[in-house]
């Protein structure tokens, strides 16, 4: 008669351990990179692109007149300002800021932005209505639309020669974006005079 087997006994931390499942560490998904990431035909075609050498490269229209000594970095400032404005007006979407507030600060609210808002819709207004239609419609094309000057002067020119047309709108914009420039010189002086402006009571 064979002899029975001998177990050993076990403790309640050790069967606890045992009947407890391992924990299988999970492997960090890293998904595979494509090897060409460079945009498609159909995309270079499109009109803020542009054909430089045998390449069609996307175009930045404000660091090309910056490079060329059309415009300053003041007009790329008054640029950049045009076109926030523009955004929040259109549609209602503006950065946010993040340097450091007052300690007075308050938070706003949908009634605070929507002034904002408001203020932007009055600013653009405003420069329409000292340039003309024609200088807005420049800034829109190459600041809000990202066009090309050759896809303006298409626009612009139909009837001109391309590289005579794209001279021609290069130069137009950078009037454009130093008429803007001067423009808000102008407004930031006449807040400063009416600021030094005391109200005289009546006598």
């Amino acid at each position: 008669m064979p002899k029975a087997k001998k177990y050993r006994p076990v403790d309640g931390a050790t069967l606890r351990k045992m009947s407890t499942p391992m924990e299988t560490k999970k492997r960090r998904f890293i998904p595979a990179f494509a090897e060409d990431v460079s945009p498609t035909p159909e995309r270079t075609a499109k009109p803020d692109y542009e054909t430089c050498g045998k390449k069609r490269v996307k175009v930045n229209t404000l660091k090309a007149l910056e490079q060329s000594g059309d415009i300053t970095s003041e007009d790329v400032t008054s640029a950049e300002r045009w076109y926030s404005d523009y955004i929040l007006f259109t549609s209602g979407y503006a950065d946010a800021l993040h340097e450091s507030k007052d300690s007075d600060y308050i938070r706003g609210d949908v009634h605070t932005f929507a002034i904002s808002r408001g203020k932007a819709a009055e600013r653009i207004s405003l420069c329409r209505e000292r340039f003309g239609l024609c200088v807005h419609l420049r800034l829109e094309m190459m600041l809000v639309n990202g066009l090309s000057f050759s896809a303006m002067g298409e626009k612009l020119f139909p009837d001109v020669a391309s590289t005579q047309a794209r001279a021609k709108t290069s130069a137009q914009c950078a009037m454009a974006l130093q008429m803007l420039t001067a423009f808000y010189r102008e407004q930031a002086q006449e807040r400063v005079k009416q600021k030094k402006l005391v109200p005289v009571g009546n006598s």
